[in-house]
C-alpha cells in the first residue's frame, strides 16, 4: 500500500523561524540567576525562590504564577502550591505545564497574561529553573499586553535575564505572534475604513 505524502509548505519556514529565535536567545551572555525583574513588577524566578517565604515577603511579592505541573506529576518535587502561601496575602495562579516540546502551552498564554496584567503589583512567574515555561508565559504577556513582537519581547527579556523556552514553546509563541499581528492589522484596517 503506497502513501501519497503532501508536504506542508509552511513547516520549513516555521522551523527556520524557530531556529532563528533560538539563535537570538543564545546570543544572551548573561549568567543564570534565581530571580530577575524583567518588566516593571514582573519577575521570572525558579522554584527555590518561590519556596523562600522570607525572600518573597522581603521583595513584596503579592502574586505568584506557578508554571509547573501538579505535584503528583512531579512526584512531590515542588512545594510551591497555593496552600504553601496561606497567611502571606499572596494571590496564586497555576499553569500546569510540562517542559516538553510536545506540551501545548498555548491554551494558557492568554489566561496567564491576564493574571499578570491584572495583578497591579509584584508578580513572580516561576517554574523549576525559571528558564523555559515561566519565560514563555512572560514573553506572551509582553506580546499580548504591551504590543511587542516576539523578537522584541525576547530582546527585552534577554537584556536582563538568560532564558531558554523549548522549541515547542517557541513554535507556539510564533503562532501567537502571527495571530496578534493579524488581529492588529484587522483593527487598523477597520479604523482606516472609518475615515
Amino acid at each position: 500500500k503506497s502513501t501519497i505524502y503532501f508536504p506542508n509548505p509552511f513547516l520549513p519556514i516555521k522551523t527556520q523561524i524557530v531556529i532563528q529565535l533560538q539563535d537570538r536567545l543564545e546570543q544572551c551572555t548573561l549568567d543564570w540567576t534565581p530571580i530577575t525583574e524583567v518588566w516593571c513588577n514582573v519577575f521570572i524566578g525558579n522554584e527555590e525562590t518561590a519556596k523562600d517565604r522570607a525572600k518573597l515577603k522581603e521583595m513584596g511579592i503579592t502574586h505568584i504564577l506557578n508554571a509547573t505541573a501538579s505535584e503528583e506529576d512531579l512526584h512531590g518535587k515542588i512545594s510551591s502550591r497555593e496552600e504553601y502561601y496561606r497567611g502571606m496575602n499572596i494571590t496564586y495562579y497555576n499553569v500546569p505545564a510540562v517542559d516538553e516540546v510536545w506540551f501545548d502551552i498555548s491554551e494558557y498564554l492568554f489566561p496567564a497574561a491576564e493574571f499578570i496584567h491584572k495583578a497591579l503589583n509584584k508578580v513572580l512567574v516561576h517554574c523549576i529553573h525559571g528558564v523555559s515555561r515561566s519565560s514563555t508565559l512572560v514573553l506572551a504577556y509582553l506580546m499580548i499586553h504591551h504590543d511587542m513582537m516576539l523578537e522584541d519581547a525576547i530582546d527585552h527579556v534577554t537584556d536582563v535575564r538568560w532564558i531558554g523556552p523549548n522549541m515547542g514553546f517557541l513554535n507556539q509563541l510564533t503562532v501567537l505572534n502571527s495571530d496578534l499581528l493579524m488581529k492588529r492589522k484587522l483593527q487598523l484596517t477597520k479604523q482606516l475604513g472609518k475615515y
